[in-house]
């Protein structure tokens, strides 16, 4: 698997630097908050706070339309509430350190207006990642049950999200996830869509620009 992910790091940063020679297209890099919960597990609320950041590369196409690869950490996983455990639940606690390679597809409304005024600072994004597994932990009643074998080590997310330009080079960024692929499987289930956990989250960053198409 790290042979795998090193391969995919390796293939973009080639293509980043064959981009770099064309100049066309802009990079920079992000980083943020990250509030998740994992669907399945009994518990809910997005109350696992963590963060991410990373790297991107934007290809600009003729038009609103542009390509966005990245190259991020994101920690992920799930926290119990207190009103869970006042109402008997177990204390609980789950993060996933991930590292993530979304490709999103993006159309910014430079083609609509407000009162004559140019809409082009607002972006709509969606995409999927892979997800590759770095590390993992996970308590109930304050006792370690993290086990390696029982949570995939490869997974992939789905990713909606819009951006607000506030200049030419910083940026503000929300996207919703959800994961494609189960983040741990229940064995005693026999139905593929059911009884599994899902990775569900909301991600805030804050985006730098410092390298520009064109330029």
């Amino acid at each position: 698997m790290k042979k795998t992910f090193l391969l995919i790091v390796a293939a973009l940063l080639a293509l980043a630097a064959h981009r770099t020679q064309a100049q066309s297209f802009d990079g920079g890099v992000m980083a943020g908050v990250v509030t998740s919960q994992i669907d399945g597990d009994g518990y809910g609320g997005f109350h696992q706070m963590g963060w991410t950041g990373g790297f991107f590369a934007r290809i600009p196409t003729d038009g609103p339309t542009a390509w966005q690869m990245e190259l991020r950490y994101t920690l992920l996983g799930a926290h119990s509430d207190v009103k869970e455990v006042d109402n008997g639940m177990l204390p609980m606690d789950i993060r996933l350190h991930y590292a993530q390679l979304p490709i999103l597809f993006r159309y910014d409304l430079s083609n609509f207006s407000v009162n004559g005024n140019p809409l082009n600072f607002i972006t709509f994004e969606a995409g999927v990642s892979a997800d590759f597994l770095m590390s993992g932990k996970q308590s109930a009643d304050f006792e370690d049950l993290f086990e390696n074998e029982s949570w995939l080590r490869f997974g992939a997310s789905g990713h909606l999200g819009v951006q607000f330009d506030l200049n030419r080079s910083w940026g503000v960024n929300l996207r919703y996830l959800h994961s494609l692929i189960p983040c741990r499987r229940n064995l005693e289930s026999p139905n593929l869509l059911y009884g599994h956990l899902y990775n569900v989250a909301i991600l805030a960053t804050v985006t730098y620009s410092f390298i520009h198409a064109g330029n």
